[in-house]
């Protein structure tokens, strides 16, 4: 098991002086929202693959390594479920802190 990079307050100034990740992430968890709603893979592949690439190193481990997995579907061309979706969608909404929704 890899460790997740866990940057310093400095660290996060530095990769995100204006501190416009977190509106980054929200707007990706509504664009997944509606792109496994609507089936348009290509996008979603496109928001996964830069999550997978961004969110651990601004102190997102978690969804950087959900976000790692689904990637990794996607390249290796294997189905994506929709319980790996909605666990990249917790998994952003708890980051934002924001309350889980109820089933």
């Amino acid at each position: 098991m890899t460790r997740s990079p866990r940057p310093s307050a400095e660290d996060l100034k530095a990769l995100d002086p204006d501190g416009t990740f977190r509106d980054r992430l929200e707007a990706d968890r509504a664009a997944i929202s509606q792109l496994s709603e609507t089936g348009d893979f290509d996008k979603l592949r496109r928001i996964v693959h830069a999550l997978a690439g961004a969110a651990g190193t601004l102190g997102f481990a978690e969804i950087g390594d959900i976000a790692i997995e689904l990637d990794d579907h996607f390249t290796e061309g294997r189905p994506i479920a929709a319980t790996e979706i909605a666990r990249l969608l917790a998994a952003l909404e708890q980051g934002l802190g924001k309350p889980e929704k109820s089933a």
